[in-house]
């Protein structure tokens, strides 16, 4: 942990001497960058990457944004590797944001005031998020985190949302982020359908109609994922006994529903 500290350290502090405000280098398929070069300790450069930025305007996003893993600029390709400070900042009309799995960095209120962002899917990698990061997202009900390694927080990285969003890790990782010196006091939720540490909700799921056309109610208790036949996670939500999800969208086929550690097949016609 000192290590991910000390490195997201010197980032950070990088990110903030080489960036005034809102400044961007390109703009490429709808997203805004700032290219930097990464300092090593001791003199010389390691990789140069891109920051995802904005360019000042509260509705620089809107709708569903994706952000690739790469970018190719003038015939060079680079990761993108940071969400930088106010990159989504008030942006009232942003609904999802996927980020990729080279994302290592969530800036300073970096999604505050996206008042309609419902979820968010954090990185295996991911190693900071910082003050506010989500602030006053007040429809943000689930932040999915696919580090099976505890990475460091800011004191007040989930200010103001703490009271409604579930933050799920992956499944038996609970005792560990709540172990890390920073996670304590925030409630965490796992994938298996557990809450809390030793604690061991139900995970018996009943799924009708199957199959199933329009709609299909399931009933069970924790986070419950649909996976297609490729493995691709399709729909995840948080059931508190019983929920009916639209099944629009989907393909006719065959899915299963995982709800900790019951697995259900259905077909959608």
């Amino acid at each position: 942990m000192k290590r991910t500290f000390i490195f997201s350290f010197l980032t950070l502090a990088l990110m903030m001497v080489c960036q005034s405000a809102f400044a961007y280098d390109y703009y490429v398929n709808g997203i805004y960058y700032r290219k930097v070069t990464q300092q090593l300790p001791g003199g010389g450069c390691g990789e140069t990457y891109l920051i995802v930025v904005n360019n000042d305007d509260p509705n620089t996003y809107s709708g569903d944004v994706v952000i690739p893993e790469t970018e190719t600029i003038n015939g060079e390709s680079y990761r993108v590797r940071y969400i930088g400070s106010e990159a989504f900042y008030g942006c009232v009309n942003l609904t999802s944001v996927t980020l990729p799995s080279t994302i290592v960095n969530i800036g300073y209120h970096s999604f505050a005031n996206c008042h309609i962002l419902e979820y968010i899917e954090l990185p295996e990698g991911m190693q900071q998020i910082n003050s506010n990061a989500f602030s006053y997202c007040e429809e943000l009900d689930y932040i999915f985190i696919h580090s099976t390694e505890p990475f460091y927080l800011w004191d007040d990285a989930f200010a103001d949302i703490n009271d409604h969003v579930h933050i799920i890790v992956p499944c038996n990782c609970i005792e560990a982020f709540e172990a890390a010196e920073e996670w304590q006091g925030i409630q965490l939720y796992d994938d298996c359908g557990h809450v809390g540490i030793g604690e061991n909700e139900n995970t018996t799921v009943n799924i009708y109609p199957n199959p199933a056309s329009e709609t299909l109610t399931i009933e069970a208790e924790g986070l419950v994922t649909i996976v297609d036949e490729m493995g691709r996670v399709v729909r995840s939500l948080f059931v508190d006994n019983k929920q009916t999800i639209d099944l629009q969208g989907l393909t006719s086929g065959l899915y299963f529903v995982k709800a900790g550690n019951e697995v259900k097949k259905v077909m959608v016609k």
